[in-house]
């Protein structure tokens, strides 16, 4: 843990410029995420600014900032010369949130303790002055990051029904690294709070979601998130396996849940893209994920040059990591397969095969060529003469052109 007396030298020029600026017209404090980070390791993080001054004080002294938060308190300051932004919010007291997302009225204020008396968690309930460096800390923040506890400030009861968005990032805290663990009744009251999470985006959820996995301890917050039913919440049928560790990968995570937990592909893309806003390129990959027979998925040479002639390369490591996940590795095997030959392109094209076989253009021709193409790579051929002689191998003249085998993996 760092000295907290150190914390200033992490500033940039331009971020001193910006809090001298406020200074000289009001008490001015950095609080939140910075100090918080800051204790933990040197380095730049975003910084989170609150001053005395109110919104209208802070735009005449930075004309250019954005003001779209101005009626909750929130500026965004810039400077010239520089394409950063620092959120700047004047001390605040606020009312009921009767929508669990913002708050119905905010009265702005003088006093530091009482804004930071709204925040959700101890370790972020942190500030340092400027440019006196004071540091303050009226609930014990300082003491649970030493010890590796989320505790909500105050009641966590009426933290997690201010902001329902809370609930998932206490979860995500406790991922941030190995060994951290939610206080006994902030864990309790998550519990009994996430109803609250009804008043969430998706969009919000599959953001903070996202976040959590790709961090180092999210195993374990999975795992809470499933013993108190959070998981079911937002991810309906979701089961993640025993001491699951997450890949960071969103379609591959819940590819392994769903199929753990017995979801029809069907069923899991509609959750995902209702519980999470999943991306049209998450869903993708989730449907071709959960489209995997994995017991007998890439097992042949054949297969394995199918794979790689028919499959995207982003997909192709999605694909590996939930086979080795799920305990059936093939990353090995298939690295040690040879690409198709010129790249997996087709060496037979439609005009060719026509001219062969009379057929006109049409489901037929298409898909005998799509045929022909499955063959060549699987075969490894190279040589367009004995490519042809393939459509031997099937009644291409009476046969029913949609049952045969497709360019296609799986």
């Amino acid at each position: 843990m760092r000295d907290r007396l150190t914390l200033l030298s992490d500033l940039s020029e331009n971020d001193s410029e910006v809090l001298g600026k406020l200074a000289s017209k009001g008490r001015t404090w950095i609080v939140g995420g910075w100090i918080r980070d800051g204790l933990i390791k040197e380095g730049r993080r975003d910084l989170d600014i609150t001053t005395e001054l109110t919104p209208e004080d802070i735009i005449k002294i930075f004309p250019n900032s954005l003001t779209h938060g101005a009626r909750y308190g929130t500026v965004v300051v810039r400077i010239p010369g520089s394409d950063s932004g620092w959120e700047v919010t004047t001390l605040r007291t606020e009312a009921d949130y009767s929508d669990g997302r913002r708050p119905d009225v905010v009265n702005f204020g003088t006093d530091i303790v009482e804004d930071l008396s709204r925040r959700d968690f101890t370790v972020n309930a942190m500030a340092v002055s400027y440019p006196g460096g004071d540091f303050i800390d009226p609930f014990g923040g300082l003491s649970d990051l030493n010890s590796k506890i989320i505790r909500a400030v105050g009641d966590a009861s009426d933290r997690f029904s201010e902001d329902g968005l809370r609930i998932l990032r206490a979860y995500r805290f406790v991922a941030v690294s190995n060994g951290w663990e939610i206080e006994d009744e902030t864990k309790a009251s998550l519990g009994k709070s996430l109803q609250m999470l009804d008043s969430v985006s998706a969009e919000r959820i599959g953001m903070e979601f996202r976040r959590m996995l790709e961090l180092p301890g999210a195993s374990r917050s999975i795992s809470i998130m499933a013993e108190q039913g959070a998981l079911q919440k937002i991810l309906p049928g979701s089961c993640p396996p025993e001491n699951y560790l997450p890949t960071g990968k969103l379609a591959v995570d819940l590819a392994v849940m769903f199929s753990n937990g017995g979801i029809p592909k069907e069923e899991a893309v509609l959750r995902a893209r209702k519980g999470l806003k999943a991306t049209n390129t998450e869903i993708q990959s989730l449907e071709l994920l959960m489209n995997i027979k994995p017991e007998t998925a890439l097992v042949s040479i054949g297969e394995v040059r199918r794979f790689h002639a028919a499959i995207d390369p982003s997909q192709k490591e999605d694909v590996l990591d939930y086979l080795g996940v799920i305990g059936h590795d093939r990353r090995g095997y298939v690295d040690s397969v040879e690409r198709p030959w010129g790249g997996g392109r087709a060496l037979v094209d439609g005009r060719v095969l026509a001219e062969e076989t009379l057929l006109e253009p049409g489901v037929r021709l298409g898909r005998l060529k799509d045929f022909l193409h499955r063959m060549q790579i699987e075969r490894g051929l190279s040589n367009s003469s004995e490519i042809l002689g393939l459509i031997s191998e099937i009644d291409w003249e009476n046969g029913d052109p949609l049952s045969w085998p497709k360019m296609a993996w799986p």
